[in-house]
């Protein structure tokens, strides 16, 4: 019997060789997921036959890959080719093979890593970040990289081993597999694997929506995705073709209450303002990672940022500041142009050819006569951030490319190191570097005596934290010589790693201390205005998961925001809910100017803003590791929608601030508003970017509230 069984199994495939390689490997990933705690064998929401159905998917993948690779080959045999086309040809199957292995190691290795495969959107991000990509997963899986460079060198002598010995035999195989009937015993095959899925999974289902959320997510005890969790071909492949066909043009289109402004709507400059002597400067610095509770905090009895510190002393210190996203590609942008970064259902990458309304910071300052700068210690390709971060109306646009030395790499990363000498290609540029070339450059302004607004981005803090050779920074111990990579180290590490976080935050602090110096010395300081806020959080575990880009809680989203502004605004502590887009707004608010009628944010500081009890803020995040959107209401509510799981969770963050507890059973009216509100919030922005006809005519709709009529049972539930 098992003979027999194994016989026809056999059969499946095109030759017993290819039936013993792929069958194996069918069997070597079903017993790896076995050890992984996110994997399919662990869900025990799943029947034995949809078990058993996973387990056939798998089997069938290869399968269906096998007979791929046997029609491509008997396509070869049919042919009647000469030397130069078989050395291409031999060419061409080293160039695939050796990038669909290093693809499928290195997936799972992100699968290890995080619990779910590769997908084409994480590939096409990695690809636009190729150089910087590379930087960081060299400098934190140097050992998954070289084992996966040697499996791909050991799978392309196989593969080309195997190809000449099948040139040897093809006269000896059976003439009747000609190319056609391979090529339908392949659709044959692929199209029978989606049956199965169908059949099986609609069961006790009736429809084919049921069926894509069955795949999408099992049970209600399951907390991930089965389509990123059975192999990473199958990820690839169904995961892109089901975004595809989820990812249609939403109906409707907005009404005008929806809409922005009209774009027709003049922004009238106050032309006193620009004749104006006393005009204040702006320097607004985003800090790398920077959470909400660092400001103020003590480690091991001494400040982690005193000058930061004694900013939030003498100015407004912001509680409840919160980035628009966990990921600094859609989280950076939000700081400067105070519009959200939902644009489309996939991955967005800012284009130059982008037809939206733009405008930052640095668009409207420029029109009251003030200098304008970038300074970042980032390469601002990053995401392709530098898209939208460009404009005719910046004097200086600095960033790691523009540096002529040497940029600032891991010790570690030796060939990293020397191809940056070399070619001018960075990650990260010294912090110490960015602030000396920014000072110059306001000492520049004053000797015009026009003031200015510079923009700066600080990175020392992005994870693993390093600093240039020489610095170690007094909180100890924080040497990293342990496997870590962005997505994860030892929880008993958590400790070392805050270390590392502290001493890097500490670093930037000293360069904050050398700005703030310069500007008291020069007589500057009495006329500037220094924001200084988190672009996005940082975890450590608390909820799951360390680093940042993940699900939108707390240490990933809640930020630092300190704004001084030297005999405008007394000494206070703002605990009004402020998101990052606002920060903009509030900026012209404090210059006396208007705000521009392009930015989604407001003045919070302005007597006009909403009451506390109507005030939301909107996430969108977007990342290989995060895709959810979430909601915080003024009363503390905090909604969150994983997109990817399908689930939601509401907390009630005055109580709970560690979200810990997902009350969305016991306050379902609350989540139910909630989740409208994001619902709508989410249908607003996509249907203004994908109509001409709303972006061409108005700038990007407004930030909802909360209506008049649930606004009392948010706030009753609220106090029960």
């Amino acid at each position: 019997m098992i003979k027999v069984g194994v016989t026809n199994l056999g059969k499946i495939y095109p030759h017993p060789w290819f039936a013993l390689f792929f069958l194996s490997l069918a069997v070597c990933e079903l017993i790896l997921l076995a050890f992984h705690p996110n994997s399919f064998w662990h869900n025990h929401s799943l029947v034995w036959y949809e078990t058993l159905t996973l387990v056939l998917l798998s089997v069938l993948t290869w399968a269906s890959v096998s007979w791929m690779l046997w029609w491509l080959l008997s396509l070869y045999r049919s042919a009647e080719l000469g030397k130069t086309r078989s050395v291409m040809l031999v060419s061409m199957l080293v160039i695939c093979l050796s990038g669909g292995l290093l693809f499928y190691v290195c997936s799972w290795v992100f699968f290890w890593r995080t619990g779910a495969f590769l997908d084409g959107e994480s590939l096409i991000f990695g690809g636009s970040n190729l150089l910087m990509m590379s930087h960081y997963l060299w400098q934190a899986e140097q050992l998954s990289l070289v084992l996966a460079a040697l499996v791909c060198l050991v799978g392309i002598f196989l593969a080309v081993y195997g190809f000449k010995r099948f040139d040897r035999v093809r006269d000896s195989l059976p003439q009747d597999w000609s190319s056609a009937k391979i090529g339908r015993r392949t659709v044959f095959l692929t199209v029978e694997l989606v049956f199965v899925l169908v059949l099986i999974s609609s069961l006790n289902q009736n429809s084919l929506r049921a069926t894509v959320e069955w795949w999408k997510h099992a049970g209600p005890d399951c907390d991930y995705e089965l389509q990123t969790r059975l192999n990473p071909v199958l990820t690839l492949t169904v995961k892109s073709a089901m975004q595809v066909w989820q990812n249609g043009e939403l109906d409707g289109e907005l009404t005008v209450e929806e809409a922005g402004p009209p774009r027709s709507t003049v922004y009238k400059v106050n032309q006193s303002l620009v004749d104006s002597k006393d005009r204040y400067s702006v320097i607004f610095i985003a800090i790398e990672a920077l959470r909400n509770d660092v400001v103020l905090l003590e480690h091991q009895g001494q400040e982690v940022m005193p000058h930061l510190n004694q900013l939030a002393r003498q100015g407004m210190n912001f509680t409840r500041s919160y980035a628009q996203s966990t990921h600094s590609n859609y989280a950076d942008p939000c700081l400067f142009s105070s519009l959200y970064p939902l644009r489309t259902t996939a991955h967005h990458y800012y284009s130059r050819t982008d037809p939206w309304p733009k405008v930052m910071l640095y668009d409207v300052l420029k029109q009251y006569g003030y200098a304008t700068a970038i300074y970042s210690s980032q390469n601002e390709t990053w995401g392709h951030m530098d898209a939208i971060l460009e404009s005719p109306d910046l004097d200086v646009f600095f960033d790691s490319r523009s540096y002529e030395g040497a940029t600032q790499v891991a010790d570690k990363d030796v060939g990293f190191a020397r191809y940056a000498r070399e070619a001018h290609i960075a990650g990260k540029l010294d912090d110490a570097i960015t602030m000396e070339r920014a000072i110059d450059w306001i000492s520049e302004q004053e000797k015009k005596q026009q003031p200015f607004v510079l923009c700066m981005n600080l990175q020392s803090s992005h994870f693993p934290y390093e600093l240039p050779p020489g610095q170690t920074g007094p909180f100890q111990p924080a040497m990293i010589d342990f496997p870590a990579s962005f997505v994860s180290y030892p929880k008993d590490k958590i400790p070392v790693m805050r270390n590392a976080y502290y001493n890097s935050l500490y670093y930037i602090d000293e360069q904050i201390g050398k700005l703030v110096a310069y500007l008291d010395a020069h007589h500057l300081r009495e006329k500037t205005i220094l924001v200084l806020a988190g672009d996005q959080g940082e975890a450590f575990y608390e909820n799951g998961f360390p680093t940042h880009a993940g699900p939108p809680f707390e240490p990933t989203l809640r930020t630092a925001l300190v704004i001084d502004v030297p005999n405008k605004k007394t000494a206070q502590t703002v605990d009004y809910l402020t998101q990052a887009i606002d920060i903009v707004p509030t900026i012209c608010g404090l210059l006396g100017i208007p705000a521009h009628p392009c930015f989604q944010g407001i003045d919070v500081l302005s007597p006009e803003r909403p009451e506390e009890e109507r005030r939301l803020a909107f996430v969108h995040c977007q990342s290989s590791i995060g895709k959810s959107d979430a909601v915080i209401s003024g009363t503390g509510w905090k909604l969150i929608h994983n997109r990817e799981k399908e689930t939601t969770s509401l907390y009630n963050l005055n109580d709970d601030p560690g979200e810990t507890t997902n009350v969305l059973q016991e306050q379902p009216e609350i989540a139910q508003q909630l989740a409208g509100l994001l619902q709508q919030w989410r249908r607003q922005q996509l249907l203004y970017y994908q109509n001409p006809a709303s972006y061409g005519l108005y700038y990007p709709p407004r930030t909802p509230k909360v209506s008049v009529d649930k606004e009392q049972k948010l706030v009753e539930v609220q106090h029960d």
